[in-house]
């Protein structure tokens, strides 16, 4: 919202007389003891815009914030003010309001919970690729083939320009693994050893390096060396070679199978937190400021210093084109977040998800029993700390949430609602049979989720809790 407004002459000439009187107090004004020069004399030694700076200091915001209270606003964030004449003095405020958000039929939400990707396949992927990193590499006097590591000068050009040069580099020749761009590898089975060979390569419209895609690379390769890899046996003394925890292979692949499956089942469930997150996202219509999202994209520039061991207050500061491709993909997650956060402050209110004090102490002391062993007072001070608890209340408050979402879309999909959200605001489509229609009324859901419904709930698809809640919450 956007206020201007408009001071009256004796406020603002009372507010220069102020300033002038500060501002003699902090400047020395010859002919004139500290705080005594007239504003014409102050006006005169340090300019009049030194005069009205500090005047409008205070007198804007008062001004503001008089405004505000006469017109009954609560911004969310501090509104920003541009001062648009002096005579009269007139200024702009730009007002961050409270959001506005109007929850669709969130309740219609239907969705199936991925499948684990776990495959054999995958297990004797990670198998295979734990052997070659305990492979022998054997000198051979031969061209290379797939799966050898050469040594090799690569140098590349696109439309005349060089953009790399790079002597003695040692890389695997792996089928569709990427040198620079996809299908060097392949092309270099086969080669003379020593020979200079200039291999083009024409490059897809749609690979993700902007300066190749869509070209022609023209790479010149010397290969110097082949070494050819020996894989060790898939054996019991290959099982210890890895880690003395192993005592057989058996024991070996059945850990490798069971951090896959652990891998595949977390990934599936993050995929339907994040499918059924999107479907209520999309059937909200939500208004709100963007204040909020640059309050979030501080946030995560000031995390993110941290990570990096910089200071704070500086980081991402100096106009850098790396630092604006850095916040500017800030921005795209700080938008989703704060939509995000807002669809499920919404929902939780709408469900009436609550989270009691013991919870969230029961929660607090599960993590503070994995952190360094800490003495009895600062326990207790974390644990009774007003913003660490108010932390993890959102923090669970969002798990639950989510969760719900997720129970309301595998009760409607065991029901065989459809989730069509292309006519009015989500409602299911015309023509289903009674049972779902049952099943996007609120009572009937509710009513299917408390019992713990045999065809949802208890389905190999169910899921008992969002694990990456915070992620798809913001």
């Amino acid at each position: 919202m956007l206020l201007e407004i408009e001071l009256d002459d004796a406020r603002v000439t009372k507010s220069l007389d102020q300033a002038a009187r500060r501002l003699s107090q902090r400047f020395r004004i010859p002919g004139f003891r500290k705080g005594k020069a007239p504003r014409r004399v102050v006006e005169s030694a340090l300019g009049p815009d030194a005069v009205f700076e500090e005047a409008a200091e205070r007198l804007l915001p008062q001004a503001l914030a008089e405004a505000l209270e006469q017109e009954e606003l609560e911004p969310v964030a501090q509104p920003s003010i541009e001062v648009t004449g002096r005579e009269p003095v007139t200024f702009t405020a730009t007002i961050p309001l409270q959001p506005v958000v109007e929850l669709g039929d969130y309740r219609g939400i239907s969705i199936a919970k991925p499948e684990s990707q776990f495959s054999e396949e995958m297990l004797e992927d990670r198998l295979l690729e734990l052997r070659r990193q305990h492979a022998l590499l054997e000198p051979v006097e031969r061209e290379p083939e797939l799966d050898d590591r050469v040594t090799a000068d690569v140098r590349a050009e696109v439309d005349g320009e060089q953009i790399l040069d790079q002597p003695g580099a040692e890389f695997h020749l792996r089928e569709g693994s990427v040198i620079g761009v996809p299908g060097l590898s392949e092309k270099l089975v086969g080669v003379a050893v020593g020979e200079e060979h200039v291999i083009p390569i024409d490059v897809d419209e749609d690979w993700d390096d902007e300066e190749v895609a869509g070209k022609t690379v023209t790479f010149t390769v010397t290969i110097h060396d082949v070494k050819s890899e020996e894989l060790p046996e898939p054996d019991d003394d290959f099982a210890m070679e890895v880690s003395e925890e192993f005592e057989t292979y058996a024991a070996l692949r059945e850990r490798v199978e069971s951090g896959l499956r652990e891998q595949t089942d977390r990934q599936a469930e993050e995929e339907f937190s994040q499918a059924v997150m999107q479907a209520a996202v999309e059937r909200t219509t939500l208004e709100y400021p963007p204040a909020l999202v640059e309050h979030e994209i501080e946030h995560m520039r000031q995390d993110f210093a941290r990570q990096m061991g910089q200071d704070p207050a500086t980081f991402l500061r100096d106009s850098s084109e790396q630092g604006e491709q850095l916040l500017a993909s800030f921005r795209t997650q700080a938008n989703e977040r704060v939509i995000n956060t807002l669809v499920l402050q919404n929902i939780s209110e709408a469900e009436e998800i609550e989270v009691l004090d013991e919870e969230i102490t029961a929660d607090l002391q599960q993590m503070l029993a994995g952190m360094p062993a800490q003495d009895a007072e600062q326990t207790e001070r974390m644990l009774e700390d007003e913003g660490i608890r108010a932390n993890v209340q959102a923090r669970l408050v969002r798990e639950r949430t989510i969760e719900r979402l997720q129970q309301i879309a595998l009760t409607n999909h065991a029901a065989g609602v459809s989730d069509d959200t292309s006519e009015g605001e989500g409602d299911s489509a015309e023509g289903e049979d009674d049972g779902a229609e049952a099943a996007v009324d609120g009572a009937a859901v509710d009513e299917a989720i408390d019992e713990g419904s045999d065809a949802a709930v208890d389905s190999p698809d169910a899921t008992d809790e969002a694990d990456e809640a915070d992620e798809a919450g913001g």
